[in-house]
Order: C-alpha cells, then structure tokens, then sequence
C-alpha cells in the first residue's frame, strides 16, 4: 500500500481512477506542465515561466518516505513525501508544508495545516497560501497548483498540466 493510500485508508476509493492510478503506482509518468514561477522562486531552483513543456515525474518509495522527482525542461525539482497522523508533509528544499487531504466529486485537495521554513515553523499569517488540486478526466490525471504570497497575496508560483497513466 502506497503512502495516499495509507493516509485517506477506505476513502482512497472516493478518487477518480486515474489519482488513484498515480498514487498507487511508483515509475516515470511523462506528461505536459505549463508553469509561472516568479523571480524568487526561481531562486529557490524552480525553472523559468513555460507553457506546454514537457514534464517527466518519477516516484519512489523508500521506509515511508515518498520521494517525488519532476523534471520540467533543465531543472529538477525534487520532494519527499512522507505522513504525519492523518496528514501529508511535503519538504521541497527550505520549506515544508504539512495539508489534509480532503476529496470532493473524486478529486483530491489540499489543504495546510502547517508550514515550516529552514525547520522553523511559521506563524499563520506568514504562510504562503497554498491551493492544490488533482483530478481525472477521460484517463488522463490532471492538476493544478498555485502559491500565493502571505500578506501581500501576490502569485508566487503556478503551474498546471496532465500526466499520462
């Protein structure tokens, strides 16, 4: 059993086929992304604003410990992925951001429960405010993500794109 199967148990059942497909298997999936990533964040190692880019994502497991690799032209993006009680972290270099996993219609979401900067927690007011969201349609597994900045409420990064199964 893969690590989102773990965390939502029975509910797992609830996703569309195709987010059930990408969280139960492990490999490369390819696909497209276009994504816009501001100057900061482009500091943080993210590439460079595209549309329609190619996109190679690759999962593994190690001791409950999922690690997710993207690959958007030049650049890989790298992540672990671990659980937390009934909740996922994600640590992608400096920050680590901890959600519920939450499913509407079989479409799963995120949403933060807690964010860490260099292993410091953050006071609510400075975290960056997150909306993520993955679905299935016709057999292709989509998503759609976007961090916006705390108080100034400005796009820090976005990006969206499909993955084959």
């Amino acid at each position: 059993m893969r690590l989102f199967e773990r965390i939502l148990g029975a509910r797992f059942e609830a996703l569309a086929p195709e987010v059930q497909a990408l969280h139960r298997q492990v490999g490369i999936k390819e696909g497209e992304i276009s994504l816009r990533a501001s100057p900061i964040m482009q500091l943080f190692g993210f590439p460079p604003p595209c549309k329609d880019a190619p996109l190679w994502f690759g999962t593994r497991e190690e001791e409950n410990v999922a690690i997710w690799r993207r690959q958007i032209k030049d650049r890989e993006l790298r992540s672990e992925v671990w659980q937390s009680g009934d909740l996922v972290v994600e640590r992608m270099g400096v920050v680590t951001i901890t959600s519920e996993l939450v499913i509407a219609h079989g479409a799963l979401s995120q949403e933060t429960r807690g964010v860490r900067f260099m292993d410091m927690p953050l006071p609510r007011a400075l975290w960056p405010r997150v909306t993520a969201r993955e679905w299935g349609a016709a057999g292709t597994y989509h998503f759609k993500i976007e961090v916006r900045a705390p108080i100034i409420d400005v796009v820090l990064l976005a990006y969206e794109g499909w993955l084959r199964p």
